[in-house]
């Protein structure tokens, strides 16, 4: 019983880990064109099969389109979460998030990256280049990749960045699964 858990673990962190990047670049080349089409910002929607979507359709195709069942909770600043994300330009659907910065939001990712250094985080891993802005909680979130004698079982630990108060601690972000 402990085998088939862990194996379920397995398979399910690879689902999740590869749906936001892998999902773009497939539907970014087989969207139809007419797709796009639209009349008004009431006809665009964010494209149903991404979980952190790019992409705006006409919400006439939106069965077209099977929503993902396991996302990851990775927010990402470009997407287009919501209907009100997604308008009609020159009659195509666009996300109006593209090319939105998060210098907007009081700290850049060099700043982040900073602040990280001097923390816990560089203590007991590496920064690397992988990283999102949680608009949320307004935090930066940068993987970390952990010095052997520091490593957990089943964890995948991140170095989060409070924009408010300038501090950077370790998330650990443990699934649980033990054998």
């Amino acid at each position: 019983m402990k085998k088939i858990m862990l194996i379920i673990a397995i398979i399910g962190l690879f689902l999740v880990s590869g749906c936001q990047n892998n999902i773009k670049i497939i539907y970014r080349d087989s969207v139809p064109e007419e797709q796009f089409e639209c009349n008004s910002d009431n006809d665009c929607i964010p494209l149903p099969s991404d979980c952190h979507p790019i992409l705006c359709i006409n919400k006439e195709y939106e069965s077209d389109y099977e929503k993902p069942k396991v996302c990851t909770e990775i927010f990402a600043l470009e997407a287009a979460y919501n209907q009100e994300d997604c308008i009609c330009v020159e009659n195509k659907c666009v996300n109006k998030n593209l090319g939105r910065s998060p210098e907007s939001h009081g700290m850049t990712l060099e700043e982040a990256r900073m602040i990280a250094e001097d923390s816990e985080c560089t203590e007991k891993g590496a920064l690397t280049e992988n990283s999102f802005y949680n608009e949320n909680t307004k935090t930066w979130w940068i993987d970390l990749d952990m010095k052997e004698e520091f490593e957990k079982e089943y964890c995948n630990p991140a170095c989060v960045i409070n924009e408010e108060i300038k501090t950077a601690e370790i998330n650990w972000r443990c699934t649980g699964a033990k054998i």
